[in-house]
């Protein structure tokens, strides 16, 4: 792997076509360690930049989740969550997704942006209404 320290974070873009739209729902709000992610959306704006063996094992190994960098743009916390396929959804899940929500306030309707950071190989997030 490359030493990316010298790549400054991937800032968000608005215009980016690559961007995950994720309004919050209550499920992933009460009290919740998951995040849903439409299965669709993802293998459009998110697969085509990961790694493809980290790609093969999620997709082919069913039932066995796969750890995930999570970046706050806003705060630099770095957050890692499992990921894994369920059904037409994929669950990004940890105990750590509940501190955020508590930390940040957020809230049933709150819109977060996801996109891939290349250089850093993590998947980063801002609330962004």
């Amino acid at each position: 792997m490359a030493d990316n320290r010298y790549f400054e974070d991937q800032p968000y873009e608005v215009e980016n076509p690559f961007n995950i739209m994720i309004t919050l729902s209550p499920f992933d709000i009460d009290l919740s360690t998951t995040i849903l992610m439409p299965k669709t959306l993802l293998e459009a704006n998110l697969f085509p930049f990961m790694d493809i063996s980290f790609l093969v094992e999620l997709l082919q190994v069913r039932n066995k989740p796969k750890m995930i960098e999570v970046f706050d743009i806003d705060t630099k916390i770095t957050t890692f969550l499992t990921m894994k396929e369920d059904g037409n959804n994929f669950k990004f899940h940890g105990r750590k997704w509940n501190n955020i929500l508590e930390r940040k306030h957020y809230k049933a309707g709150d819109t977060h942006a996801f996109w891939w950071d290349l250089h850093h190989t993590r998947l980063n997030f801002k609330h962004v209404a």
